[in-house]
């Protein structure tokens, strides 16, 4: 009985070796296998990382095709990043490619709907006034309504839902939206150009011109501010964290071009914003 018994024992022993040797090789074939993804990740980490710095920097040169195709490659490594869709929407908006612009931008809200830049770009894409493809004033104005809920402090939005209502003949809700810019930014160049334009369409035309010349007064590059700005701040002259698309910037170049140095500080209302009303005339003939 005895050997029996340590029959049994011999043959348990043996029996818990060959698992336990099962079970460490198992371990470390995962171990190796853990350790070969690890290092795969890490380089397409760094890949992505050398491609979409490739792309900023074609991006602030200039070079907006190479940019474009720069961050192409950077989704193709990554295709949820934030910033690189973002970037890529613009970029294809400059190059003409609205579709692409506007695939890079829903992406992106899908991805994060409280991106409030990726709405005013689907905004500004469209309610472009310049470019050649159809205004579509009531799916522009959803998009910047979405960013002004969003985002509060900035007033792009703003400024963009007064110029629908401004084209669109809403000439109280235009001022509404005016006004509330205004409060929030009262260097707002294009706000008080837009003001003017009201008080000048309703016969008011000492406020139109007291308004024309505090917007050429901002419209001048003002000295450098001591504070640092927050990303989104557009208050004192600094760059509004969404830049509109020269593409679409008709309806502003007017308000745009009393910064010029040769302009006189105390433009001609009458003038100016007869020049305006039959611009406005001709973009409201796009509209659906």
């Amino acid at each position: 009985m005895r050997y029996v018994v340590g029959f049994l024992v011999v043959v348990a022993g043996l029996f818990a070796l060959v698992t336990l040797g099962k079970r460490t090789g198992s371990d470390t074939a995962g171990s190796t296998s853990a350790s070969t993804v690890s290092q795969d990740e890490r380089d397409r980490v760094q890949r992505f990382w050398a491609t979409y710095r490739r792309a900023t920097q074609r991006r602030i040169a200039g070079d907006v095709q190479a940019a474009a195709d720069a961050y192409i490659d950077a989704l193709r490594l990554n295709p949820t990043h934030h910033d690189a869709l973002y970037y890529l929407g613009n970029m294809e908006f400059e190059l003409g490619n609205s579709a692409a612009a506007e695939e890079a931008w829903l992406t992106l809200v899908q991805l994060d709907p409280t991106s409030a830049r990726a709405h005013s770009q689907l905004g500004t894409l469209h309610f472009c006034i310049g470019d050649d493809q159809p205004l579509q004033p009531d799916r522009a104005t959803a998009e910047f309504e979405r960013a002004a809920a969003i985002n509060r402090e900035e007033t792009g939005p703003l400024l963009s839902l007064g110029e629908i209502a401004l084209v669109s003949g809403k000439l109280d809700s235009a001022g509404a939206y005016f006004d509330a810019v205004i409060g929030s930014n009262f260097t707002s160049v294009h706000a008080h150009f837009y003001q003017g334009y009201l008080a000048w369409a309703s016969g008011s035309a000492n406020e139109a011109a007291e308004l024309l010349r505090a917007a050429a007064h901002h419209a001048r590059p003002a000295a450098p501010s001591a504070d640092t700005p927050g990303e989104g701040d557009t208050r004192g002259g600094l760059q509004p964290m969404v830049r509109e698309t020269a593409r679409c910037g008709a309806l502003r170049a007017p308000a745009d071009a009393l910064g010029a140095p040769d302009v006189d500080a105390d433009p001609d209302a009458s003038a100016v914003y007869g020049a305006f009303d039959t611009l406005l005339r001709d973009v409201r003939t796009r509209l659906p």
